[in-house]
């Protein structure tokens, strides 16, 4: 199983290139956590994150005020439990705010933590409901696989680790598309971070993530000046890439954080 895991680590960027390709403008993530510990097992936690372009057309979450600096704006509410040294579980729920849409997705995720080597090894597996605003909803899957390692750094400790994680469109409530043609994955996740532990409450975790949308796009047919048609439309393959710089503050209360956790 881990053998599979780091192979599809390795392989799955190159497996989904696309035909063509386009670079978004760089997007900033800021995000705050917080984990309260339930008895011995539990873990409950709540995100708040912010999404602001680097481009401010794209900030249009409010025409005015504080929201329109904003492209986006999360909030999450999770709760995770251990089963066992090497498996764990939750569910969240999300609210994401937009121009359009507004977003509810309904989560469930399994965790399994390892080791390859000297590094740590997690994967993680999402099933995903999303409800979005005056449209149709959907299903998705995520499988995810991180590698990294927890260093010593004088009194404190950083980790250094690398994720890939990719986004499987389902038909799990989805309505009968016609002709619309979807990719199979539709979204990849390609993340490097360091995360910091100021203390044993407290940790900052800078990241820099290469998000990628898989999808179709129609190129219309050409016609010369006298209307004739010169080259048919057809249907293409279009890779969108948004570099991402991120910083999570993280605070924990009655619990230590562990790297296992889909909360570290």
């Amino acid at each position: 199983m881990k053998k599979l895991y780091f192979i599809l680590l390795l392989l799955l960027p190159a497996l989904t290139q696309g035909q063509s390709k386009v670079t978004a403008p760089t997007a900033i993530w800021p995000e705050l956590q917080v984990n309260y510990g339930l008895g011995e097992s539990g873990l409950l936690f709540f995100r708040n994150q912010y999404r602001i372009n680097t481009d401010g057309d794209y900030n249009d979450l409010n025409e005015s005020g504080v929201l329109s600096t904003f492209e986006r704006v999360e909030l999450s509410l999770g709760y995770e439990q251990t089963f066992t040294d090497h498996w764990r579980g939750g569910a969240i729920l999300r609210y994401a705010a937009e121009d359009f849409p507004k977003m509810v997705f309904y989560t469930l995720f399994l965790r399994h933590n390892g080791n390859l080597g000297s590094l740590y090894f997690n994967k993680q597996l999402i099933a995903e409901y999303t409800d979005q605003e005056e449209r149709d909803a959907f299903g998705r899957f995520r499988g995810m696989a991180e590698l990294g390692r927890r260093l010593p750094l004088k009194n404190k400790f950083i980790t250094p680790s690398i994720s890939y994680e990719a986004m499987v469109i389902s038909s799990l409530g989805k309505k009968d598309q016609g002709n619309t043609q979807e990719r199979t994955i539709d979204r990849t996740r390609l993340r490097v971070s360091l995360n910091y532990e100021l203390t044993e409450k407290l940790r900052l975790n800078p990241y820099f993530m290469r998000q990628t949308d898989y999808y179709y796009v129609l190129v219309s047919p050409e016609y010369n000046e006298q209307g004739q048609l010169v080259k048919d439309g057809y249907t293409t393959k279009r890779n969108r890439v948004s570099p991402v710089f991120g910083l999570e503050v993280k605070y924990n209360i009655n619990r230590a954080a562990q790297t296992a956790s889909i909360t570290y």
